[in-house]
């Protein structure tokens, strides 16, 4: 599972001569950072500002980077088969699922992020940059995988 994984076994694992994992579940690894980048963002500023919403936005975010990991797990699970299914449909019509539930995750992490990043505070503005920049990085990689597959 790669949230078992230690990040730097899952980078090797990336980089292997073998077709997964790749850019699908580093995709959802990348989301998964963004999420926590929100979360980490969220949670110091709800703390020094005394702030239920933000408390719960990062609740949300942190949520989000566990179904970006699961998501990421899935797509390892389902490109394999592809390859292994010698035609049969199934395993791609689960990539597609695979990518659309990912890209979903992508459109509720960024508009958890803009409708809070007003209440984040200035030495948490880093986070908020990087949540939404890996965010764009992984929306990019799933639609590029989405129209491989057709």
């Amino acid at each position: 599972m790669i949230s078992d994984q230690p990040l730097g076994a899952f980078v090797d694992a990336v980089a292997r001569d073998q077709p997964a994992p790749g850019a699908g579940s580093a995709a959802a690894v990348c989301l998964a950072l963004a999420a926590a980048c929100a979360a980490k963002a969220f949670r110091i500023s709800a703390r020094h500002e005394d702030d239920a919403g933000l408390a719960a936005a990062a609740d949300r975010a942190e949520a989000l980077a566990r179904a970006a990991l699961a998501d990421g797990q899935r797509d390892i699970d389902d490109f394999t088969a592809l390859l292994e299914s010698g035609g049969d449909p199934g395993p791609e019509r689960a990539l597609q699922a695979d990518g659309e539930a990912l890209l979903a995750h992508v459109a509720e992490l960024r508009a958890l992020v803009e409708a809070h990043r007003a209440a984040v505070i200035p030495v948490m503005a880093g986070d908020v940059t990087a949540a939404l920049a890996l965010t764009a990085a992984a929306e990019r990689v799933v639609k590029r995988n989405l129209a491989e597959l057709g």
